[in-house]
């Protein structure tokens, strides 16, 4: 899936893209418009690039900016040029690539992006055709416009965080804090609904529409998540929190090799699971209809049960019972998956300071337009392929090299 190695055609082959953004949610939506084709330039600071670069995790822990997997893991496919965008030269040169290219992913606040100079309004007045997205914490209008976030921040503003801990923590640790979702989801979740509302922008285009605006909150991203208890608060008048989010019975359970989650949401499941258990008095089906008195002494009886077991077989047995169980796998076990090699998920790419690993593929397959994988750049590795594109000359480049403007 290297392009070097690609002959056939891509979805977005011939798509240009500028992207000015950092960490996760910007490149992740840029990420997953390289692997459907397009050609996309990344801007970052000179000398530091993007601060993922100093995330992590390293190979052998040693930090190296060329070695972060979590700068390579999200910007795979895309091309790297350095500018400084403080520097007025450097403002030029964007402005200059923004008339090269189709679209504008950035994750700038509004009062920055109009500072260098891509504010919306003059986006529209004076690139009509260009498609341009924000992809910010609490999007471009509103009172929060301007606010500044990390992933914490936007997991608690979408209010899933509250929601948890559930399963085994509210038996063990009822009074334990709020927490957020492991691998920073909610700006993942960012990212890849501004990718979906790219998309549609660039087919609205392509049928003959103009350039558009596509403002992307990572806070609404998240409440997209959580619209049930949303929903349920606007139809029934109910908040939910940690305890009424679940029912009392089931949830995370131990087992001989770590842990599986049994959600028996209907009496008909937690009949098949009594039966899977071999109808013990504790599991009877009218202790289930009332988890408030009993769930505790279920959820005690059914850890003991689990704990001697693993979890393929809980799985496997239990779903052939009728009983909704579903294993926690490890992220060492999901990569050795046979079924995830199978389908070729996971791709080699070498990479000339980092060396060659295994990534993680998109998560589609196209029969007549496969989604492509490439290496990430190199810290301002296409700087002069770029600038020569613009017209500058080799000693031109020369010298915005040493004024610190790449």
């Amino acid at each position: 899936m290297n392009t070097s190695e690609n002959t056939f055609p891509t979805a977005m082959g011939g798509l240009k893209v500028l992207e000015i953004s950092s960490m996760v949610s910007g490149p992740f939506c840029g990420k997953l418009l390289a692997s459907l084709g397009a050609e996309v330039i990344k801007i970052e600071p000179p000398k530091t690039g993007d601060p993922s670069r100093r995330r992590g995790p390293f190979p052998g822990d040693v930090p190296h900016p060329e070695r972060s997997g979590m700068f390579l893991y999200l910007n795979t496919g895309k091309k790297s040029i350095t500018l400084n965008l403080d520097d007025r030269k450097g403002r030029e040169i964007l402005w200059e690539l923004t008339g090269q290219v189709d679209v504008l992913a950035h994750d700038l606040s509004p009062s920055r992006a109009t500072e260098l100079g891509i504010g919306q309004e003059r986006l529209a007045e004076s690139r009509p055709d260009l498609i341009a997205t924000a992809i910010t914490p609490y999007g471009s209008t509103g009172p929060y416009s301007e606010y500044v976030a990390n992933d914490v921040n936007i997991f608690h503003a979408g209010g899933e965080g509250n929601l948890l801990p559930n399963g085994l923590a509210l038996d063990v640790f009822p009074d334990r804090a709020p927490l957020a979702a492991g691998s920073m989801m909610g700006s993942y979740q960012g990212g890849l609904s501004a990718a979906v509302g790219l998309c549609g922008a660039i087919y609205a285009k392509w049928d003959g529409s103009p350039g558009q605006f596509v403002d992307c909150s990572t806070q609404e991203a998240e409440l997209t998540i959580g619209y049930m208890p949303l929903q349920r608060l606007e139809s029934e008048g109910v908040e939910e929190d940690r305890f009424s989010r679940f029912f009392r019975v089931g949830g995370v359970m131990p087992t001989t090799d770590g842990h599986i989650e049994v959600l028996t949401l209907e009496p008909r499941q937690w009949e098949n699971l009594g039966h899977f258990l071999g109808d013990p008095d504790w599991a009877a089906p009218e202790k289930f209809q009332d988890p408030f008195t009993h769930g505790a002494e279920i959820n005690r009886n059914l850890r003991e049960w689990t704990a001697d077991k693993t979890k393929d077989w809980l799985y496997h047995e239990g779903q052939a019972a009728g009983v909704p169980f579903a294993p926690f796998y490890t992220p060492g076990e999901v990569f050795e998956s046979p079924h995830q090699r199978e389908r070729g998920f996971f791709v080699s790419l070498d990479h000339p300071e980092a060396g060659t690993f295994d990534y993680a593929g998109p998560p589609y397959r196209m029969s007549e337009t496969p989604p492509v994988l490439d290496r990430a750049p190199l810290l301002g590795e296409h700087n002069s392929e770029l600038l020569q594109s613009l017209g500058y000359t080799g000693e031109e480049i020369v010298s915005l090299a040493r004024s610190g403007v790449i």
